[in-house]
């Protein structure tokens, strides 16, 4: 029989999931010779190959229940935790056949009133690459890829990332199911649900909305939550998910909190009723239980779920970066300030940390600069006298661990991108690309924007050099983005466009005029494309100049950059002179020099601040005995 899409079916009523499998099999009261002896007792996988008329059953209870969607016993089956009953072997069998056992069991309960589908269940595992650690990125999502393809074979009608706790390791589970993808040649519907704590973020640090930002890449069918602590606690973050969510809302909560001895005192009609609430305030697609539920709660859910229509799939928002917690890039609080001075380019007290192996100290830095207003931190290892894998890695390891905001990953070289972003839960920053060798650094760099999830920085550069003129600056921008969005399938907010600068203070020729150039190149490129960003590393238009003229100019320019348009500022926020405080005269000689630029406003500029003390002198000065 012809199926209709899950997907179609999600817009005409809110489907039901089914309940929970190791509450119903414990009711079974199995003997350790079920599972196959003492040492695989309460290994619930298993069961699809030593009793699979047990589980056979318990698919049949929810479906007579009322249940549209059924998950196959595979919650811990990659071969990750059936190591721990040293049965990792086994994991494409008991996948394999979950899928089959479950597949029957639909196929005979599906009416063409009421088509029946069932969800390859992957589970979060028991290890946790941001928390505990004990297995590697590679390992999760090869370990994920043998479970997606072997559920695939056994013909499920999607695949469920459930229970989710750190996003690090669900996006090992999303690049293991493409790899299924790919080499299967079967493509479903993926499923996400997470589960949060009762201190409000999952167990990995993350409140729902950079769960969410940090996931959205995938375009699941679903987003959702499950497990924890019953509904009435998942409330405040439904309802954020379905606000923010393209993708369907999907809660399936525990039957309350378990006592003491394990047992979940949330009725049948106490959980639909609260569910209902959700409902009542369209906030659901998919309803259903997770531990401690059963075919009565599925029975009322189905009964009370069927009097509500399903969720619009209308929910949106601002465009996003997340760390731990979510950067929104709101036009009112332009420009968001990119943290530099963890950069060996640029800070030769980081580097030198680095090259002694003090990370710990250098990590540090990162921590001051979000301390002094950084939303963003710029991470750039690229020594070409060390090796570069091996620095990313210590750095980020801490990183990661000291910072909430999100990561900028500063390099040229994709391979060491790639190993950045498997450190971040987050959505980041990739800088950056450009058409400077046409476009080979697209094609290298845009599958890794797709694969994590990640925002991009474009240079203003192509084959010819670096644009300098306003409208060279606008016509590689457009090119770049044509290319981007129409060839690379890059998202229009995910391009951040850099115009570059230049200094004004060296006496080239070639770069007179350049400041007011890279401020109106802004403003083109807004005009043009104002759902693209744009980002300046604005201390270079300094670069030679007296240290205090120095952060007078840096921030009268990223001043009249922001008034142009600019989102992202590249600074040390720890020297950012304020606006606001800088004497009349001062920024006039900055304005000069930026609009004006020649011998005499250069003159002028640098005798003004020849011998006046820089911030950083007169902090230390006054913190003298």
């Amino acid at each position: 029989m012809n199926k209709p899409d899950i997907q179609e079916l999600l817009k005409e009523r809110i489907l039901i999931m089914d309940g929970a499998m190791g509450t119903m099999i414990q009711q079974e009261n199995l003997s350790p010779q079920d599972f196959g002896g003492d040492e695989l007792d309460g290994c619930n996988e298993i069961l699809v190959l030593k009793r699979p008329d047990v589980i056979q059953y318990i698919h049949e209870q929810y479906l007579e229940a009322g249940a549209d969607l059924i998950e196959t016993n595979t919650f811990g089956a990659t071969s990750v935790v059936l190591a721990e009953y040293d049965i990792q072997h086994l994991a494409r069998e008991i996948n394999l056949e979950a899928a089959r056992l479950a597949r029957a069991a639909a196929d005979k309960f599906t009416t063409a009133l009421k088509p029946r589908y069932v969800v390859g269940a992957m589970g979060p595992t028991t290890k946790t690459l941001s928390v505990t650690g004990g297995v590697t990125f590679q390992e999760l999502i090869e370990s994920y890829e043998e479970q997606a393809a072997a559920l695939i074979e056994g013909k499920v009608d999607a695949l469920l990332l459930e229970t989710s706790q750190d996003t690090l390791n669900v996006k090992a589970g999303t690049i293991g199911i493409r790899q299924a993808f790919e080499k299967t040649g079967v493509r479903l519907p993926v499923m996400i649900s997470g589960t949060i704590e009762p201190m409000g973020t999952t167990l990995a640090g993350q409140n729902i909305e950079s769960f969410y930002i940090s996931l959205e890449h995938v375009k699941p069918i679903s987003v959702g939550l499950n497990c924890a602590t019953g509904p009435e606690f998942m409330r405040d973050h439904i309802r954020s998910l379905s606000e923010m969510s393209s993708s369907a809302i999907s809660c399936y909560p525990n039957a309350g909190l378990p006592d003491e001895n394990g047992h979940y005192h949330e009725s049948p009609d106490s959980l639909a009723q609260k569910m209902a609430a959700f409902a009542e305030k369209g906030w659901l697609n998919i309803a259903g239980g997770c531990c401690g539920t059963t075919p009565e709660h599925i029975r009322a859910l189905s009964e009370v779920m069927s009097q509500y229509p399903p969720r619009p799939m209308t929910g949106s928002h601002l465009p996003a970066l997340s760390g731990i917690e979510p950067v929104y890039i709101e036009q009112d609080n332009r420009p968001y300030m990119v943290g530099e001075r963890t950069n060996v380019l640029g800070s030769r007290k980081f580097k030198r940390l680095i090259v002694e192996g003090k990370y710990e100290e250098a990590s540090e830095i990162a921590r001051a600069q979000v301390k002094n207003g950084a939303h963003i931190i710029d991470v750039c290892v690229q020594d070409p006298d060390r090796e570069e894998k091996e620095d990313m890695i210590r750095f980020l390891e801490l990183v990661v661990k000291k910072v909430k905001v999100p990561l900028m990953i500063d390099t040229t070289d994709p391979e060491v991108i790639d190993l950045a972003l498997s450190y971040s839960q987050g959505k980041a920053i990739i800088n950056s690309i450009n058409l400077e060798d046409g476009e080979e650094k697209f094609e290298k760099v845009t599958p890794l924007v797709h694969k994590y999830g990640a925002a991009v920085v474009v240079g203003t550069i192509d084959e010819s050099g670096q644009a300098i003129d306003r409208n060279d600056k606008l016509n590689v921008a457009r090119r770049s983005y044509e290319l981007l969005v129409h060839k690379y399938g890059i998202e229009p907010q995910d391009i951040i466009f850099d115009t570059l600068v230049f200094p004004v203070g060296t006496g080239d020729e070639q770069y007179i005029g350049s400041a007011q150039e890279t401020i109106e190149g802004i403003r083109l490129i807004k005009e043009a494309m104002p759902e693209c960003h744009t980002i300046l590393g604005i201390s270079n238009v300094s670069f030679g100049l007296p240290e205090a003229g120095r952060e007078v100019l840096n921030s009268v320019f990223l001043y009249e950059c922001t008034k142009a348009g600019l989102d992202y500022a590249i600074v040390n926020t720890e020297k950012l002179e304020r606006y606001a405080s800088i004497p009349e005269e001062e920024r006039r000689l900055a304005e000069d020099l930026i609009y004006r630029t020649n011998d005499d406003t250069l003159a002028a500029f640098v005798a003004a601040f020849r011998n006046k003390k820089s911030r950083e002198e007169r902090k230390n000065f006054k913190s003298q005995p």
